[in-house]
């Protein structure tokens, strides 16, 4: 309950105070969290060791996690400030590079899968897909606080999205897809190797679920990989790759994990591209990645 209120007094400040103060604000409490959120920051650290290139140091690997999460706080900013938020300025601030592959995902007329990660601010990029007139229904997760999940899920509401709860998704999502209307799944959450897929990821594996792959398959959805990063100047480009569809072979299990192999490979250029835009707390491979070797030794 705690938090709920806390949630709350933020949105009703954020919502009154200049944007530029409100990030910078949030810029030196993220840079506050990293200092003392040790968990948090080793898994970051280790994930962005693995995103740069082979022999970077430690150093830019935890320069680059503190820059993801200063980006991630501006994110929060952005979520309370949703109910401020006009049609107008959402046009304003968020664009695609193209829209071609979301409507030739949904010309097949079997529903499209529009997957992404935690970049950016995925929420804004809901949001103008939904004043362009494209059905999305997002499967969410669900906190336990009820008063909390109520603020969250109806924040993302105001914007124009369809909300899933995960625990309900599997019948809700299937009628969506019949209906020709397009689903919003966000890949990164790393799973158990017995229960998820297992895909190369910056060359190394890891295991992801195999949802949107499954789904498609099963249903003759086309899956459209985006991505949505915060530019310099605080707007926002959504990044679109070309439709994906793949040929069922019979052999159900290898066909998701190929279909699943090749979203990750589309998503991982963005990634690679804008790394401190990616927004990954939890530890995204198995292992860890070797400490680096003091020189000298």
């Amino acid at each position: 309950m705690i938090l709920y209120w806390l949630v709350r007094c933020l949105s009703f400040l954020l919502q009154r105070i200049p944007l530029a103060i409100s990030y910078t604000a949030a810029s030196l409490a993220a840079d506050l969290t990293f200092l003392l959120w040790r968990r948090g920051r080793a898994n970051m650290t280790d994930n962005m060791a693995r995103v740069l290139e082979a022999g970077a140091s430690h150093l830019q690997a935890r320069t680059l996690a503190r820059r993801a999460l200063r980006n991630y706080a501006k994110y929060l900013v952005d979520f309370l400030r949703i109910s401020n938020l006009t049609p107008n300025e959402i046009t304003e601030r968020v664009t695609f590079n193209q829209w071609a592959p979301f409507d030739e995902a949904l010309a097949g007329g079997k529903g499209a899968i529009f997957v992404g990660l935690h970049m950016g601010n995925w929420d804004l990029g809901s949001g103008l897909l939904c004043l362009k007139g494209y059905a999305l229904n997002v499967v969410v997760d669900t906190f336990s606080n009820q008063r909390l999940n109520d603020f969250v899920q109806g924040q993302r509401s105001r914007l124009g999205m369809k909300i899933v709860p995960r625990e309900i998704a599997a019948r809700r999502v299937l009628q969506a897809l019949r209906r020709n209307e397009a689903l919003g799944i966000l890949m990164d959450r790393p799973s158990p190797a017995e229960v998820g897929v297992p895909v190369w990821f910056f060359g190394h594996q890891t295991f992801v679920p195999g949802g949107a792959a499954t789904l498609a398959l099963r249903t003759g959805a086309r899956i459209v990989p985006t991505a949505m990063v915060r530019l310099a100047n605080d707007r926002f480009l959504g990044l679109v790759d070309r439709c994906i569809a793949l040929q069922p072979t019979g052999n159900d299990a290898e066909d998701i994990r190929a279909l699943t192999q090749q979203i990750m490979e589309s998503l991982e250029q963005w990634v690679r591209q804008y790394p401190d835009q990616w927004f990954m707390f939890r530890r995204m491979w198995p292992e860890r990645v070797a400490a680096p070797v003091p020189a000298g030794v």
